[in-house]
């Protein structure tokens, strides 16, 4: 990859994610170990950036990001909402199961 070009979404076919498939938001309950929020369902309805995040240090792992839209509005373990959207790390994404 050159220097300062942006870096496309992972292809659908490669990761099993893309635009259209039903997902579950895993919420990272680190600072919240005691609640019992069930984690959102949603749809993928656009592709993100690949980001990384570092501090002090270059950035050194890139992730895809997603939007996805929540099947019903979702309120955040921090008391935040409603959402009816949100951009989410492809590795707090799980493929929904087969209705």
């Amino acid at each position: 990859m050159a220097f300062g070009k942006k870096q496309r979404p992972a292809e659908p076919g490669r990761t099993g994610f893309g635009v259209g498939v039903q997902v579950l938001v895993r919420l990272d309950r680190s600072n919240y170990p005691d609640s019992h929020a069930p984690d959102p369902s949603g749809v993928i309805v656009a592709g993100g950036d690949m980001e990384g995040a570092a501090l002090y240090a270059p950035v050194t792992l890139r992730e895809a990001v997603w939007v996805v839209q929540f099947d019903e509005p979702f309120y955040g373990l921090d008391g935040s909402g409603p959402h009816e959207s949100a951009r989410v790390t492809q590795s707090h994404l799980q493929a929904a199961p087969e209705a």
